[in-house]
C-alpha cells in the first residue's frame, strides 16, 4: 500500500519532526485509521518530500526523498470572476488537480457574487486538499478577492491575457511556450467593453479558447487543459 501523502506548513517543522495540527492527526488517525510507526510522505508545499513515520501528534521525519516532477512548466495564474453556488469550490479543486500556480478571485463590473475575505480559509483548505489528492509538489497559492481594474493594472507577468469568448481571437496556443502566464477570466454575462480597453491598455492581449462559448467556470480549466497538454508534448519531444 503506497503511503499517503500529507502536506504541512514549514513552520511546523523543528529538526526532525513535524507537529501535526489537530485536523491533520484525525484525518491520519481516525480516516485512514494510521497507528504508530505507519510511513507517511510529507510535502512541504514548495517542491520539497520527506519519508516519515506516525509518532504521536508528530511525524518523524526519516530523510528526504526524490520526487518526480509534477508541476508545469508554465507557472499560471489564473484570475477570474467567482461564479454563483457551489462551482466557485469545484472550480478550485479542478484547478489545483490540472497544476494552476496561483488564483486570483475577481470583481468585475458585471460580477454577481462579490466576495469578501471571510472565505479565504475555506478557499486555501479547498486547495491543500485537493493538492494532497493529486500528489502537487508546490502548493497554489490562492490571494484575496481583488478589484478587476486594480489586478490588471499591477499584474507584472510576460505574457497576459484576457479570454474573451466573442470574435476572431487568436487562440491561447499561439502565446506558448512561456515560463510565466496570467489568464484573466470573466464573469457568467462576461467583461464590459471598457474593462477589455482597461486591460488591453495595461498590456494584456485578448486570446479565444475555441468556437464554442463556455460556463464562468469551465473556461479556466480548458486553458489549464490546453497548458498541461502542452507541458506533456514537450516532454515527449524532449
Amino acid at each position: 500500500m503506497r503511503a499517503p501523502r500529507l502536506l504541512i506548513e514549514p513552520d511546523q517543522i523543528e529538526g526532525k519532526c513535524a507537529q501535526l495540527t489537530a485536523a491533520q492527526a484525525r484525518y491520519l488517525r481516525q480516516v485512514l485509521r494510521l497507528r504508530n510507526g505507519a510511513k507517511v510522505t510529507v510535502a512541504n508545499g514548495q517542491g520539497q518530500l520527506w519519508q516519515a513515520v506516525l509518532a504521536g501528534e508528530f511525524l518523524q521525519l526519516a530523510g528526504p526523498i526524490a520526487a518526480e516532477q509534477t508541476e508545469l512548466a508554465t507557472i499560471a495564474t489564473i484570475a477570474c470572476a467567482v461564479p454563483k453556488g457551489d462551482r466557485w469550490d469545484w472550480l478550485l479543486q479542478k484547478a489545483t488537480e490540472l497544476g494552476v500556480g496561483r488564483i486570483v478571485p475577481l470583481i468585475a463590473a458585471r460580477s454577481v457574487v462579490r466576495p469578501d475575505a471571510a472565505r479565504h480559509r475555506r478557499w486555501q483548505a479547498i486547495v491543500r486538499e485537493a493538492a494532497e489528492q493529486s500528489e502537487r509538489l508546490i502548493l497554489p497559492v490562492i490571494e484575496l478577492p481583488a478589484d478587476f481594474a486594480a489586478f490588471v493594472a499591477t499584474c507584472q507577468d510576460e505574457v497576459r491575457l484576457v479570454c474573451t469568448a466573442r470574435g476572431g481571437r487568436p487562440s491561447l496556443l499561439r502565446f506558448l511556450p512561456t515560463p510565466r502566464i496570467t489568464l484573466v477570466f470573466g464573469p457568467e454575462g462576461g467583461f464590459e467593453e471598457a474593462e477589455v480597453a482597461r486591460a488591453r491598455t495595461a498590456g494584456f492581449a485578448e486570446c479565444g479558447l475555441g468556437k464554442r462559448i463556455l460556463r464562468a467556470e469551465t473556461a479556466p480549466l480548458v486553458a489549464l487543459s490546453w497548458l498541461a497538454a502542452w507541458d506533456e508534448g514537450l516532454t515527449e519531444d524532449a
